[in-house]
């Protein structure tokens, strides 16, 4: 059985803006087990990046605590900056060095030798395909390239705890997939890895459980198999309609479930299976309408987002 890696308990954080006292999040509880990959999920605003940085000890909860391997964090900061490899969306603080110079540093940081960190430096540039930008300051390398070296100051010294906040974001396709696998790779050699993330139907393919935050709360904590298990009975039709024509087009489309906003000209309407027939009956006989294609698909990550997402808000609207 797997240790605990992390744990919070009932964390609240509350910021004053003038008179007002705001929640950045609020009463999280959660576990993250030893060599697990948990994916945190939510919009903008949601709370993420403050739960991170409580995690990694950066902010003191208001309310609750964080226990790392059983000890509160904030007793431990050396050991947690000596386990946790932290990768923040932040500006990177190493801009004034050269790529190869930033990733060695941050290996001698992690307590290896000369040789090592040099290694390492130049086999992650490498793998990028940043071998002969190893020379260049960070402040002369693409927002993309920046933050490839970002993640390698995070991967260097195989660090037993990764925690990634938004890796993927200003990446092309190439190397999104180029990340993900090295974030797979890490984790089968034992890391324990908490990833922050928009993209959820890349994590899909990663994550071993999410965590699902919005409005400061946690709205839903599991494997990715038991919440789509929540939206099972429903089907997913993506439909792609003529520009300018999404409105009405989504007003003969709801009352057969419910129909959310994909796009400029894209609705994604998710549908209970017992009315998918009808639905598509309705769609192949309704030429009038100004749909241009549509396909049929079974549920994913993100369509359990949004469920989860929508059922807290109707929550909220009837305890108002």
């Amino acid at each position: 059985m797997s240790r605990t890696a992390y744990e919070a308990r009932g964390i609240s954080q509350v910021y004053k803006k003038g008179k007002q006292r705001v929640r950045a999040n609020d009463d999280i509880s959660l576990t993250v087990g030893e060599g697990e990959i948990l994916g945190v999920l939510g919009p903008n605003g949601a709370g993420k990046s403050t739960l991170i940085k409580q995690l990694v000890g950066q902010l003191k909860p208001t309310e609750g605590e964080v226990l790392f391997f059983g000890r509160d964090v904030l007793q431990q900061t050396r050991t947690v900056a000596e386990y946790v490899a932290y990768f923040s969306q932040e500006p990177h603080v190493l801009s004034v060095l050269r790529a190869h110079e930033a990733l060695a540093f941050t290996g001698r940081l992690r307590g290896m030798d000369a040789r090592e960190a040099s290694r390492q430096a130049h086999e992650l540039l490498a793998r990028f395909g940043m071998a002969d930008m190893e020379n260049k300051f960070l402040k002369q390398l693409s927002g993309g390239q920046k933050r490839l070296v970002g993640i390698g100051t995070a991967l260097i010294g195989n660090s037993p705890v990764l925690i990634l906040d938004e890796p993927t974001n200003e990446l092309d396709p190439k190397n999104r997939r180029l990340v993900w696998q090295m974030i797979q790779e890490h984790n089968r050699a034992g890391a324990t890895v908490i990833l922050v993330t928009h993209n959820v139907l890349e994590a899909e393919q990663v994550v071993d459980r999410v965590a699902v935050i919005n409005h400061g709360r946690l709205l839903a904590i599991d494997s990715v198999a038991k919440l789509k298990r929540q939206v099972d009975q429903r089907l997913k039709f993506m439909i792609t309609v003529e520009v300018g024509r999404r409105e009405e087009t989504e007003t003969a489309l709801r009352p057969w479930g419910i129909v959310q906003e994909a796009g400029e000209n894209r609705l994604r309407v998710l549908v209970d299976k017992r009315n998918a027939g009808e639905l598509l009956d309705f769609i192949i006989r309704h030429t009038e309408l100004p749909i241009e294609e549509y396909a049929v698909t079974p549920p994913s990550l993100e369509d359990v987002y949004f469920h989860i997402d929508e059922a807290s808000a109707v929550r909220e609207a009837m305890n108002a």
